[in-house]
């Protein structure tokens, strides 16, 4: 009898193996989509998801299918503005940099702007100066020159 329990046993379990449904196109496309996902291949299994919503639209998988394309099409997106703004940013500091280094430049170039007033305007007191000093001299020259005139006169008249 347990050679026949046996028999029983191994057709029951053949009978379940062979009646297993093989399994459906669009499960084993999801499959390998979610198999690309898994190795970060995005654009690939962005692509088999939407091969499953074209083919089998009808199918069960298809809504996961929708529901995972949207969620790795969001990520894409999102990866892609994360792109561009690092890219951005990396442009406003380098921006910044030059910036920086062209304040830098005219600071400097104030400095010596600066220092250059600081001697033009020594130099325009040591002139007004000078100026004053010859003014003064001038005068004198002119009231001794007047003072000469005086002197000529009295002596022309005394002459006379």
């Amino acid at each position: 009898m347990t050679r026949w329990a046996l028999v029983v046993i191994i057709v029951t379990i053949a009978g379940c193996a062979a009646s297993a449904p093989p399994p459906r196109p669009s499960a084993m496309v999801l499959v390998r989509a979610d198999r690309l996902v898994a190795q970060r291949q995005y654009a690939e299994a962005l692509e088999a998801y939407e091969e499953i919503l074209a083919k089998y639209p009808d199918t069960d998988e298809a809504g996961r299918a929708r529901n995972s394309r949207d969620t790795l099409g969001s990520l894409l997106a999102s990866r892609a503005q994360i792109v561009r703004l690092t890219a951005e940013v990396k442009a406003q500091e380098a921006q910044m940099k030059t910036q920086e280094a062209q304040m830098k430049t005219q600071e400097a170039q104030m400095k010596t702007q600066e220092a250059q007033m600081k001697a033009q305007d020594a130099e325009l007191a040591r002139a007004r100066q000078e100026i004053a000093r010859l003014t003064a001299e001038a005068d004198r020259l002119r009231a001794d020159l007047e003072n000469l005139k005086k002197i000529d006169i009295d002596l022309e008249r005394r002459r006379k």
